[in-house]
């Protein structure tokens, strides 16, 4: 029997997908309450099942799941500028998961990708898809700490303010895997650290200090 290799697991698309696993068994379970008082917390129902299709499209190298993938992580924008509800983002999210899955199965079995253009688009799409993935998912950040957070009040229709500690946190930290992430595609070491297994390291550190950050400050 063929040994799993963890070395190739150790990425930051995979520690991309672990986060979004992660995120939305948090908000199914133990935050569960949170959004029961307050719906406007919905959204982590939508931006964890968008890491997720990243993070799968990630380990799919498929033309046709990777463009479903990169369209979605662009659900962060109007999520996050409140453009509609926690249930629409989730529902929209969703359907792109399934869409995701149809396709994977389609091309599971084929020879050739349903998406098979000329050598150079194609060594381009290989190149660049899962890039544009890791851009649309980094608005999230950016609309938060440079849109939202010195100006919450026009979003509070369908996101409450999020000036929390473990949120700053793990908002923050995200800049760093994004760049880590693409930085992947192309140079996999410098010197004797593995760019991949940094980027994985990296995730896991943005679950466990905002754990830290919500234990110590409560929030």
């Amino acid at each position: 029997m063929e040994k799993f290799d963890f070395n190739k697991f150790f990425s930051s698309g995979n520690g991309i997908l672990l986060l979004g696993m992660l995120w939305l068994i948090f908000w199914l379970g133990p935050a569960l309450f949170l959004f029961k008082e307050d719906p406007r917390w919905g959204h982590n129902y939508a931006i964890p099942i968008i890491f997720i299709i990243v993070g799968l499209a990630y380990n799919v190298n498929k033309n046709s799941c990777q463009i479903i993938a990169s369209i979605a992580s662009y659900l962060t924008i109007p999520t996050f500028l409140a453009f509609w509800a926690w249930d629409t983002a989730t529902y929209i999210a969703i359907v792109f998961l399934i869409i995701f899955i149809i396709f994977f199965l389609i091309e599971k079995n084929r020879k050739t990708e349903l998406i098979n253009p000329k050598q150079r688009l194609n060594f381009w799409l290989k190149t660049h898809l899962m890039t544009f993935a890791y851009i649309g998912l980094v608005h999230m950040p950016l609309i938060f700490f440079f849109v939202r957070w010195n100006n919450p009040e026009p979003f509070l229709k369908y996101l409450p303010i999020e000036h929390h500690v473990s949120t700053s946190l793990f908002n923050s930290m995200f800049f760093i895997l994004t760049i880590l992430a693409i930085l992947e595609r192309n140079i996999r070491k410098t010197g004797r650290y593995s760019i991949p297994k940094i980027g994985f390291i990296w995730s896991i550190l943005m679950i466990i200090i905002p754990i830290i950050a919500i234990n110590v400050l409560g929030e």
